[in-house]
């Protein structure tokens, strides 16, 4: 009686090394499956994680130049006065 309950316990044990071995290979499939996924991911995340990119001002130059002419005419305006 003792060897059939060995029997069914080695029997039993088998069994189950076999599920282990077959959700295993289930999670080593799934898990090569999701690879390229979390990659396009990580891809996403990085583009996010750039800093944005500046553009250039709308403005030129010669309106630069222009502005600093009118600051110098107010300041020299201003002394004039005093």
């Amino acid at each position: 009686m003792e060897h059939n309950e060995q029997g069914q316990r080695n029997s039993a044990a088998e069994d189950f090394q076999k599920s282990l071995d077959q959700l295993q290979h289930l999670l080593e499939e799934n898990q090569t499956q999701e690879q390229p996924e979390k990659e396009k991911e990580l891809e996403v995340d990085n583009t996010e994680l750039k800093p944005p990119v500046e553009k250039a001002p709308k403005f030129n130059l010669a309106e630069w130049e222009d502005a600093v002419a009118d600051i110098e005419q107010y300041f020299e305006s201003k002394n004039q006065e005093d």
